[in-house]
């Protein structure tokens, strides 16, 4: 267990799903940010998304409190898992990541979107 958890994330180099993002943030928001945001070349929002993931979180005592007892229960719970199972397990645990990855990443491209319009709408209402 202790293994799984402290793998590095994957790094997107490329964001998964821009487009997706985008539209869903268009239907919250009522924007129109698929005209006026684009990914391409977008080389340092990328870099800085990897950063994020890998340098700039800090467990919190509450996130080390949950995290000891996961490891706890996991371990009681691998113990009883035929290699079969914990090959499955193991297979679960990467889908689940995945999972928490893209959530995170769909969250730090909105703030970035987030930003943006606001930023707009700022240099706007200077203009009235």
């Amino acid at each position: 267990v202790i293994k799984m958890l402290d793998k590095k994330p994957k790094k997107f180099i490329d964001f998964c799903g821009e487009e997706e993002y985008l539209k869903h943030f268009d239907n919250i928001f009522e924007t129109n940010t698929l005209e006026n945001i684009k990914f391409d070349n977008m080389k340092m929002l990328k870099k800085l998304y990897e950063y994020f993931a890998e340098e700039l979180y800090t467990p919190s005592s509450k996130h080390k409190e949950i995290r000891r007892k996961y490891i706890e229960e996991s371990e009681k719970l691998e113990a009883t898992f035929s290699e079969e199972q914990q090959k499955q397990f193991e297979y679960c645990w990467e889908l689940y990541n995945q999972m928490l990855e893209e959530i995170d990443e769909q969250l730090f491209i909105f703030g970035y979107i987030m930003a943006s319009e606001l930023n707009k709408e700022g240099k706007n209402n200077k203009l009235l």
